[in-house]
């Protein structure tokens, strides 16, 4: 066998492997429990304990985190009357709207809406801060079981503060006051609503850390403004938490289908396959990454976990936890649902953003590189992650130009094909595109194309990456 023919089939089996193979493999695993014990345990596993007897009987407080950055008034007014009809004690959950301010902006749709909805009188409380203004509501609920969430959030209480949470300019009578108002709502079960503004734009983490330092939930459930929870969502996740060695829920994306949108298709797609591949990793032993619409944690493990300049925060927060010995477990029946990116090249930016922040993520968490180490989370990370984010991009061109030589030069048939395979699912690829710039659909180019414009953003993310030129402000993608 030539150096030609092995480099092409070394780097055809890496590509089938981390799109194909390893699901196929994980499958066998389930199926094949003995299987199991070719892959050790972490060395640094916690240790596996009970909370309660009956987990369904396990209700800590939930501090529910959603980001926000220019949403428009009808999103925001959705997801406000999704979390009023959250299935969960509202004595128990506490609501966070992070939001980033955009100061080159001349009306941010996202701010006003707030103002609007939060902000009906004048506050009774207020200091000021140069970094962050904090406002907050109770809304309370009618005990009804047929009870209209429109209902309910028109009846919002009047009483609202306002406060900034500067601990260098803030005296700490003033937080005795502030921490006092907060601590006692005004009526029984209230829901309490919190609306937190960054005012320099300093990103998403900024704001984020800010924000769970507020909260005071065990679990910190994260979303995003414009993605739909189920009504069990929360319930189903903190089921989980009753074990100790579980330190993160993973959710399920989904996103739904698309009139006239051949990458929103392709995306619906790609996300079906990694829920399946999500739930498979979660059996073995821990999910490899968190969806960033729809995870929790425990908030007394998000203290360092994160740096403020992650691109891919979600991912990195999931699998630092991973890396400290503690399970992310995945859970299908919490789901968020979204709209499909409608804008070719507001998707093509998103994905090169999640292509350097892939690279970002490889050399942040190297550590979990170590088998000796993380045994089955070393093997899950690398199959799942590692080799689509950081070798298959550049093994393709690799796979087709050592086959083009194989097959003119060897005079093969079998390389001939192999050769004619790949033209033909570029040409769909292209297809694809073409057919989204017109706004129209065809299945069978649904994942050509979104698989082609993936390893395409790769190149584009490994050199923003190495520049350093991958900002992680809020850039609002069009759905």
């Amino acid at each position: 066998m030539s150096i030609a023919e092995i480099v092409f089939w070394f780097s055809l089996l890496v590509i089938f492997y981390s799109y194909a193979g390893y699901g196929i493999l994980l499958v066998f695993i389930s199926k094949i429990s003995f299987l199991r014990l070719l892959f050790p345990k972490p060395r640094n596993r916690k240790e596996s304990r009970k909370i309660c007897a009956d987990a369904s009987e396990y209700k800590p407080l939930v501090s529910l985190i959603i980001s926000a950055s220019g949403e428009s008034r009808e999103i925001i007014k959705q997801k406000i009357i999704n979390t009023v009809n959250l299935d969960y004690p509202k004595d128990k959950l506490e609501v966070f709207f992070a939001i980033a301010y955009d100061p080159s902006s001349p009306t941010d749709e996202t701010l006003d809406t707030f103002y609007d909805e939060f902000l009906a009188e004048p506050a009774p409380l207020k200091v000021t801060s140069t970094d962050e203004e904090v406002f907050v509501r109770f809304m309370n609920f009618d005990r009804e079981e047929n009870l209209r969430s429109e209902e309910a959030l028109n009846r919002l209480e009047e009483q609202l503060y306002t406060m900034s949470f500067d601990s260098s300019q803030v005296t700490d009578g003033a937080k005795d006051v502030i921490e006092g108002k907060l601590a006692a709502p005004a009526s029984e079960d209230p829901l309490r609503v919190f609306v937190t503004k960054d005012i320099r734009r300093k990103g998403k983490i900024a704001q984020v850390n800010r924000t769970v330092e507020k909260a005071k939930g065990e679990i910190i459930v994260f979303s995003d403004a414009n993605s739909i929870f189920n009504r069990d969502s929360i319930k189903n996740i903190v089921t989980h938490f009753n074990d100790t060695s579980v330190g993160c829920v993973a959710g399920e994306k989904r996103v739904k289908k698309s009139e006239g949108s051949t990458s929103g298709e392709g995306e619906g797609l790609y996300w079906k396959y990694e829920s399946f591949l999500k739930k498979l990793d979660s059996d073995l032993w821990t999910t490899v990454g968190a969806a960033g619409e729809i995870f929790a944690v425990r908030k007394e493990l998000w203290a360092g976990s994160i740096e403020s300049n992650a691109i891919i925060e979600d991912f990195v927060v999931s699998m630092r936890i991973a890396e400290n010995g503690y399970r992310v477990i995945y859970e299908p029946d919490a789901y968020a649902e979204e709209e499909p990116t409608q804008d070719l090249n507001a998707e093509l930016i998103r994905r090169k953003r999640i292509a350097a922040g892939g690279f970002q993520s490889i050399v942040w968490l190297k550590s979990l590189l170590n088998p000796f180490k993380y045994g089955v989370v070393t093997f899950q990370y690398v199959s799942h992650r590692v080799l689509r984010w950081a070798l298959v991009p550049f093994l393709l061109p690799i796979v087709f130009f050592t086959n083009l030589y194989l097959a003119f030069f060897l005079h093969s048939l079998l390389y001939l094909l192999i050769f004619l395979a790949q033209c033909f699912f570029y040409l769909f690829a292209l297809a694809g595109w073409r057919l989204e710039l017109k706004r129209k659909k065809v299945k069978i180019f649904y994942f050509p194309f979104v698989l082609a414009m993936m390893n395409y953003a790769a190149y584009h993310g490994l050199i923003r990456y190495l520049r350093g030129s991958q900002s992680v402000v809020w850039e609002r993608v069009k759905r």
